[in-house]
């Protein structure tokens, strides 16, 4: 091994060491926030070790999608988060607003899965190939199927992975995707209510680490050489 594979690799043992350390925080159900807060930025800062020259929020996307070895899964679209779209807080967002019809396209949605209740529970997360079949067998007047094609990924889990995990709880110290319970006697209890758990972030945080590190030590490169 090369005196630059070497210190490559000693790199990222430390990256590897501190990963150790916060599976040790999540294993405490006390500090479960802050653990999705810390990983939430580690996958952040090694979008930015990968993809240096780009914006934060292209370079985390892009080292999710590429690293972590679960694109199917983080490219899926949540059909309860498009149906609410008008009413959250991306509801006058730029990005969001180039996409057309929206109203119609959710007609054809609830038509094919059923209202907000019974996407809940029992259909919230479908391919992308399965929305546009869904809507396209279903054509209504003023259907723009490239527009939708375009922008339906600003409806899928790595999105909402970004905007809604990272963002808030970075900025915000929110975690939408926790609910907090108080527990009777004392004691708070944390609880999923998405697709992307704790469990998932840390196995995406792992993957992407481990993709990463091999790259460079196949190549015997540094990320922003790769």
């Amino acid at each position: 091994m090369t005196q630059k594979c070497e210190t490559i690799k000693a790199y990222f043992d430390g990256w590897q060491e501190d990963l150790a350390r916060v599976k040790m925080l999540m294993a405490d159900s006390k500090y479960y926030l802050e653990t999705i807060l810390v990983l939430s930025c580690y996958i952040g800062a090694l979008g930015s070790l990968r993809y240096p020259g780009e914006e934060d929020n292209k370079a985390y996307k892009r080292v999710v999608r590429e690293y972590s070895g679960k694109k199917v899964f983080y490219e899926q679209i949540d059909l309860l988060f498009f149906l609410q779209w008008p009413w959250s807080q991306f509801q006058s967002h730029g990005d969001y607003l180039q996409l057309k019809n929206h109203a119609e396209i959710s007609k054809a949605i609830v038509d094919a899965y059923g209202d907000e209740d019974q996407i809940k529970n029992l259909t919230r997360y479908i391919s992308q190939r399965d929305f546009l079949t869904c809507v396209e067998q279903r054509p209504f007047v003023g259907f723009d199927g490239s527009n939708l094609r375009e922008h339906l990924p600003r409806f899928s889990i790595c999105e909402m992975l970004y905007r809604y995990l990272r963002c808030r709880a970075v900025h915000d110290v929110r975690f939408p995707f926790v609910t907090k319970w108080h527990q009777v006697g004392g004691g708070i209890r944390y609880e999923d209510n998405h697709a992307i758990t704790g469990a998932v972030l840390l196995e995406t945080t792992e993957n992407i680490l481990t993709s990463l590190s091999l790259e460079c030590l196949e190549k015997a490169k540094w990320p922003e050489e790769l």
